[in-house]
């Protein structure tokens, strides 16, 4: 199957253009068989409220997209973007061909002044196998990996909006690895790390303040994790392909977590910076979603 990870521009915005760049560089894939985007593709990534204004209609609009251009390039399409349903917004994600779409994703911890936070399911059911999607935070926490490791599953797919201090693109690639790594090795299936680059948008909080104030920016570095097939030439510097097999496989091994973190990471940080942003956030999500 030859799979590809698009890494998009996040600097693009509006729904109309985003499109058309989106198909564009679909249409440059060499006979593309799955064509996955990141998180929040059809938008561009934002972590405020800004993003409410692109939110479809329980996934109407990107449904019918995605198997027209599906369609139109004889391909699979797996895409991200912001959802409106039952008076909630949801970062969402679904995987579709020419004929339907076979299952949505939502993000269980997503932005919490700006998603609806739940503990969602994470599998795909197709016609390829199951597919398990996290989107970005929650690929890291054990909530994915307890949701997957009694199925049997034919790829795991990683769309994040994952940004980062440019000065540390050595350890943010030695962490992207280990958690693409550590799937790879418990399920024997390949793993698709799918990311954007450019300009990261306004983000609230103690947490926002210091990514700004250390420049963070989308940090890419989308990758294909497996453990064999073939590198697919391409000229778009956007495109990593792979040709590989696929075919379900139940896990086995297991992953190793620091209470409900893949990657043991800065308590400090997690407790006293990130636990009072989320509940802030929330208070702030319900408020605000009231008033429209």
């Amino acid at each position: 199957m030859r799979i590809f990870a698009l890494e998009l521009n996040n600097d693009i915005k509006g729904l109309a253009e985003r499109k058309r760049y989106i198909e564009s560089l679909i249409s440059a894939l060499p006979s593309p068989d799955l064509v996955l985007l990141p998180e929040l593709a059809m938008c561009s990534y934002m972590a405020s409220q800004a993003v409410w204004k692109y939110a479809d209609d329980a996934s109407k609009d990107t449904s019918a997209w995605a198997m027209k251009v599906a369609a139109a390039h004889h391909t699979w399409v797996g895409v991200g973007y912001v959802d409106y349903e039952d008076g909630d917004y949801f970062n969402r994600y679904l995987i579709a061909d020419e004929k339907q779409v076979y299952g949505i994703v939502a993000k269980s911890e997503g932005e919490s002044a700006v998603f609806k936070r739940g503990w969602f399911g994470n599998i795909i059911k197709t016609p390829l196998g199951n597919i398990a999607v996290a989107l970005c935070y929650d690929a890291w926490r054990r909530h994915f990996y307890e949701n997957i490791e009694d199925e049997p599953v034919a790829l795991i797919v990683f769309p994040h909006g994952r940004s980062a201090d440019s000065r540390k693109g050595a350890q943010e690639q030695a962490a992207n690895d280990y958690l693409c790594n550590a799937y790879v090795d418990a399920f024997g299936v390949p793993v698709v790390y799918v990311n954007s680059v450019g300009k990261l948008e306004y983000m609230p909080g103690m947490m926002g303040a210091l990514m700004k104030r250390a420049r963070f920016a989308m940090n890419g570095k989308s990758k294909i994790y497996a453990d064999d097939g073939d590198s697919i030439p391409c000229d778009l510097e956007e495109a990593v392909g792979l040709d590989v097999d696929i075919s379900e496989h139940r896990r086995k091994k297991g992953i190793h977590f620091y209470g409900d973190d893949l990657i043991k990471g800065n308590c400090v940080f997690r407790h006293f910076i990130l636990k009072p942003d989320v509940v802030i956030g929330l208070r702030k999500y319900n408020e605000n979603k009231e008033k429209l």
